[in-house]
C-alpha cells in the first residue's frame, strides 16, 4: 500500500504545483508574464522565511528575540574587527563549514545549523565576580557575521548604557555611553535567497529596543565585549534568555528591585552566584 502523504507534505506540493503552473505560463505567455512569475517566487519565498522564524523562535528559551541577520543578498561579507576574538572561539562553531546552500525549491530555502559548547559544570547565573562590566542597556543596532575561518557566526550589537552596576569608565562603560558586543550565533541570508540561522539551543537573542541586564566579559587577549549572561527587563520584572545556568529562580519572572538588590549583593561581595 502507498502510504498517503503528510499534511506538510501535500502543503509542500500544492506550492510546488504553483510554481510549476506558474512557469508553463510564462513560458507560454513569453517575456510579459515575467513579473508574475518573480512575484509568485518572491510570496513563496517569504512564506519559508516566516515559517523558519517560528521555528527558530521554538528552539530557543522562551524570552529569547529573533536572531540578527547578515543579508548577503545586499552587500558582500565585510572585513571583521573582532579577528583576535574569532581566532580565540575558533572551532567552537560549525566545523564543516559555511556555505550557501542555494535554493532548489521553496521547501528547501530555509535550513537551522545548531551547535553546543561543552563545559565543566553548570555556570553561574550571575557571574558578578567573572565578568568585566554589569549594565542595564538597550540593543540599538544588530547584525551577524561570519568569522574569517567561515566556521562561526555571531552577533555584534551596539549597546546604548542606560546604567552601570558594575565596569570602568577607562574601557567605556559609561552611562549614555554606546559599547559593541558580541554572542555566538546568527543568521544569514545568502546570495542564493537561502536563510540559515546558526543557534545554540539554550541560548537567546536580544531585541533590539528591548532592555536588559547584561553581564559583560572580555576574553583574555581581546578587546571584545561579550555577552555573557543577558535578562530581559518587561514590565518590572525580569526574565533570564539563558538556561544553561541554573536560572530556576527566574524562569517566572522576578521583580526588577528584588533582581537589581540581589545583583549588587554579589558585585558588592565579588562573587558569582545564582
Amino acid at each position: 500500500m502507498v502510504p498517503l502523504p503528510s499534511p506538510a507534505r501535500k502543503a509542500s506540493s500544492r506550492r510546488l504545483i504553483v510554481f510549476l503552473a506558474a512557469s508553463v505560463v510564462m513560458t507560454r505567455a513569453g517575456l510579459s508574464q515575467q513579473g508574475s512569475h518573480s512575484d509568485v517566487w518572491l510570496r513563496m519565498l517569504q512564506d519559508a522565511y516566516s515559517a523558519h522564524l517560528s521555528r527558530v523562535l521554538a528552539a530557543l528559551p522562551p524570552h529569547s528575540g529573533v536572531p540578527p541577520l547578515l543579508d548577503l543578498t545586499s552587500k558582500p561579507e565585510e572585513n571583521s574587527a573582532d579577528r583576535a576574538w574569532e581566532d580565540r572561539f575558533k572551532g567552537w562553531g560549525f566545523s564543516r563549514g559555511i556555505t550557501d546552500p542555494g535554493v532548489p525549491g521553496p521547501s528547501e530555502a530555509t535550513s537551522i545549523a545548531t551547535t553546543f559548547v561543552e563545559s565543566v559544570g553548570r555556570p553561574s547565573a550571575l557571574p558578578a565576580r567573572s565578568c568585566e562590566a554589569v549594565l542595564i542597556a538597550i540593543p540599538v543596532a544588530a547584525n551577524s557575521q561570519i568569522d574569517h575561518t567561515h566556521t562561526l557566526v555571531y552577533s555584534r550589537y551596539s549597546l546604548k548604557i542606560s546604567k552601570v552596576l558594575k565596569g570602568k569608565q577607562k574601557h567605556g562603560f559609561v552611562e549614555g555611553g554606546q559599547i559593541r558586543a558580541v554572542q555566538m550565533g546568527g543568521r544569514v541570508l545568502f546570495p542564493s535567497g537561502h536563510m540559515t540561522s546558526f543557534i545554540l539551543p539554550r541560548e537567546g537573542f536580544l531585541d533590539t529596543g528591548k532592555q536588559y541586564l547584561l553581564f559583560i566579559w572580555t576574553p583574555p587577549g581581546t578587546e571584545t565585549d561579550m555577552i555573557s549572561n543577558s535578562y530581559l527587563i518587561q514590565d518590572g520584572r525580569v526574565f533570564p534568555l539563558e538556561l544553561e545556568p541554573d536560572v530556576s529562580a527566574y524562569d517566572n519572572g522576578m521583580s526588577f528591585k528584588e533582581f537589581e538588590a540581589r545583583v549588587k549583593f554579589d558585585i558588592a561581595k565579588n562573587i558569582d552566584t545564582n
